[in-house]
């Protein structure tokens, strides 16, 4: 991943926001998420319709999984989730996690199509007191 695909990708409107808080791509977000672990693009005809990884929380322990899908991405979908989940399978990391609010059903069906299990509702969670759903894949 380049820290320009991170910053021209056209997300998706419920990835606009994060934990209820207007979420604000930066260089230095862009930059972070490149150096925190493993980071990759999916391109289609030069343009970027996915960002995703794997950041490392606890450097070569843990880790929080994340993917940024573009408005329209379409068929490139299928072979990004499986990217992911091929990524989360192999990943010598103990402990993989993402956390999706539990109100977009998109949300919650791809953090399963990438290897992840529901483990904990986490009620009225972030800014806007969302509920919340923790998934995890642990070795």
């Amino acid at each position: 991943m380049l820290v320009d695909d991170a910053m021209t990708i056209r997300r998706q409107a419920s990835q606009r926001v994060q934990v209820g808080l207007e979420a604000v791509m930066t260089p230095e977000i862009a930059q972070d998420l490149i150096n925190g672990g493993e980071a990759w693009t999916a391109l289609r005809d030069g343009e970027p319709v996915a960002c995703l990884g794997i950041r490392e929380t606890f450097p070569g322990v843990q880790g929080v999984a994340w993917a940024i899908l573009a408005e329209g991405v379409g068929s490139a979908h299928l072979a990004i989730t499986r990217h992911a989940r091929r990524r989360i399978a192999e990943s010598p990391l103990v402990r993989i996690e993402a956390i999706v609010r539990t109100s977009i059903d998109a949300e919650c069906v791809w953090a399963r199509m990438a290897g992840l299990s529901p483990v904990a509702l986490l009620r009225k969670f972030g800014a806007l007191s969302e509920d919340h759903l923790l998934f995890e894949r642990v070795r």
